[in-house]
């Protein structure tokens, strides 16, 4: 009996084929300094792809890799279109210029984007840069020697899982752009590389030099950049002390992927904490399944949740059951009538009842009426 309740359990929690459900077009938020859905097809009016050319042959472009926009055929849900690097073994090379110049004085700075690793990687990167704004900025040439104020993001080559926060500050000392590398994080990235689903990467990053950084809204990494021992010149457009980042005009992809199919989606750089958390609802949020859906999902690298999903199913069911119906009372009456007559020399009548009453405490009457009758007749 329990293990049929067990297995009706288990049966329920089978996934079903997934629900398909249409995509909520999102209003782009004008306060934005940057925001990109690609919903529509922007990359012949908005986005740049580079046509930098190798320094060895001046015929060559330097960036071949192929960009489109389309909905990613796994998608669950129709409508969420998405930029996708497509070409494995190649570089690849895009950019946009921010709706307003981003100048981090006063204010937080918060970046976000979606990313989703369509194939078996084995060496790919998926970062992005915010590219500093100069007089010779030129998207058609934007390359690895554009300069570039953050970077951040995950790379992936071969066993090692990164997640890159860089940040370009002038050194006082003698004038020169020096990296400041933020620590990787503690945890196992494996999963986001591998697992074939979106992922959300957030960057919020203070004037103090603190930063925090979470995927999928959860926090990864945390800290700071500056220490005691590096001092780093303040920005000659305010007073205030602290982390300076030259300011942003636009932001790029400068990407080598060996296996391509990598998705990027629903790009934000704003100032505004709150702005960047209704973005968030309205565009990761609307993906992110029901809370049975992610138990399920989560039993994909983790197979022993099923034992914890039937017993914790099961037991109150059956408890339930056990409680509203208790096993019921039997009863059994049995009666046997047995005559014999037999006529010779002698003459025998036997008449035999019983009658037996079961109760479920196993108590038991036994009813015995016998009765005898002999007769004889001896002959002369």
């Amino acid at each position: 009996m329990m293990f049929g309740r067990l297995l009706l359990a288990c049966v329920c929690l089978t996934p079903a084929d997934p629900v398909q459900d249409t995509y909520r077009l999102v209003q782009v938020p004008e306060e934005a300094h940057f925001a990109e859905t690609f919903d529509s097809d922007p990359l012949d009016r908005r986005w740049v792809q580079s046509k930098a050319v190798k320094e060895t042959d001046a015929e060559a472009l330097k960036y071949d890799g192929q960009w489109v926009v389309e909905e990613p055929a796994a998608a669950m849900y129709p409508g969420n279109r998405a930029l996708v690097m497509k070409s494995s073994g190649q570089h690849h090379a895009i950019a946009a210029y921010l709706h307003t110049p981003f100048n981090f004085i006063h204010t937080p700075l918060c970046l976000q984007y979606e990313v989703r690793f369509g194939r078996d990687v084995e060496c790919s990167g998926a970062y992005i840069k915010l590219l500093t704004k100069t007089h010779l900025l030129r998207l058609s040439q934007f390359s690895e020697s554009t300069p570039y104020s953050v970077m951040f993001g995950p790379d992936k080559c071969g066993t090692s899982h990164r997640l890159h926060l860089i940040i370009r500050v002038t050194d006082s000392s003698n004038g020169r752009n020096q990296e400041i590398h933020a620590p990787q994080p503690v945890d196992d990235l494996t999963v986001y590389f591998t697992d074939r689903q979106p992922h959300l990467y957030t960057l919020q990053l203070y004037q103090d030099s603190r930063y925090e950084i979470f995927i999928d809204q959860s926090l990864i990494s945390q800290g700071r950049l500056l220490t005691d021992e590096v001092q780093y010149t303040e920005s000659p457009e305010s007073p205030v002390s602290g982390l300076w980042v030259g300011s942003v005009a636009a932001l790029g992809l400068e990407l080598w992927s060996l296996s391509g199919e990598v998705m990027f989606d629903n790009f934000l750089l704003t100032d505004d904490l709150k702005l960047a958390e209704r973005w968030t609802q309205d565009t990761w949020g609307q993906k992110q399944p029901g809370l049975l859906e992610r138990l399920l999902i989560a039993t994909n690298s983790h197979p022993w949740l099923w034992g914890v999903y039937i017993f914790t199913v099961g037991l109150p069911i059956t408890l339930f059951i056990s409680y509203m119906w208790p096993d019921k009372v039997h009863t059994h009456t049995h009666t046997h009538t047995h005559t014999h007559t037999h006529t010779h020399t002698h003459t025998h009548t036997h008449t035999h009842t019983h009658t037996h009453t079961h109760k479920h405490k196993h108590k038991h009457k036994h009813k015995h009426k016998h009765t005898h009758k002999h007769k004889q007749t001896k002959i002369q």
